[in-house]
């Protein structure tokens, strides 16, 4: 990718790549590049292409923002069409989005959203062969020494820990992410209702876990002293 931190930044004569997601528009990225990851401690390897957005709508002005046309988070890549690239087609994979502050006045001929879209692609052993994956995708896991049965689809925050359900002051839940360590489910901190996650991350045996739904809730519990006042 070309160096960004200029002031006439510009991407329209660049390679423009497109990604097909079921249910949404095509999504358009240029100047893309696709990176892979050393495998992880299961062996499992992770791909990602990056690049510019060049097909979102709205010309960014109060009351005009722009609109991505595939939200963030999990989605569904029906197929790729990347130049000299292998297609890649029928894979569930996640969406972020990052906005680069642009220059004032702004002379680039974009609005400055980086997007990366990330996927496991394969896993390998310690030789190097490629070996089947079972657990990217699975929806519930059973602790092998409680029992306790998880359900990877819900959000959670550690027992004991008050859910802050008010706007206003966002929290941080933690939500599987489709990365694992060792056979266990690893937990992401996500902010307020990001679809991303932040820095950081946990196995679902460290510690307990209370889903969101069955957490005690801030809002209740400042109500509850304003009604014994009235």
């Amino acid at each position: 990718m070309k160096d960004w931190n200029t002031d006439d930044h510009r991407i329209a004569d660049t390679e423009h790549g497109t990604l097909v997601f079921a249910g949404y528009t095509p999504l358009v990225i240029a100047d893309w590049e696709v990176t892979e990851n050393a495998p992880d401690n299961d062996g499992r390897i992770y791909k990602s292409v990056g690049g510019w957005l060049a097909n979102c709508e709205g010309s960014g002005r109060m009351g005009d923002p722009y609109v991505k046309p595939v939200p963030a988070g999990r989605a569904r890549l029906v197929r790729s069409e990347l130049r000299g690239q292998q297609p890649i087609a029928h894979r569930d994979v996640h969406i972020d989005y990052q906005s680069v502050s642009r220059p004032h006045p702004n002379t680039w001929d974009h609005p400055g959203y980086l997007v990366t879209v990330s996927w496991m692609d394969r896993r390998i052993d310690a030789s190097g062969q490629e070996i089947e994956e079972d657990e990217i995708g699975r929806t519930e896991w059973t602790h092998p020494d409680t029992g306790d049965v998880f359900d990877l689809t819900e959000a959670y925050v550690p027992a004991g820990e008050v859910y802050h359900d008010d706007p206003d002051h966002p929290y941080f839940v933690w939500r599987h992410f489709d990365r694992w360590s060792g056979g266990v489910p690893i937990l992401h901190p996500f902010w307020g209702n990001a679809t991303s996650p932040s820095h950081g991350a946990k196995r679902i045996t460290d510690g307990a876990w209370v889903k969101v739904a069955d957490a005690p809730k801030f809002s209740e519990q400042v109500a509850a002293p304003n009604a014994q006042r009235t």
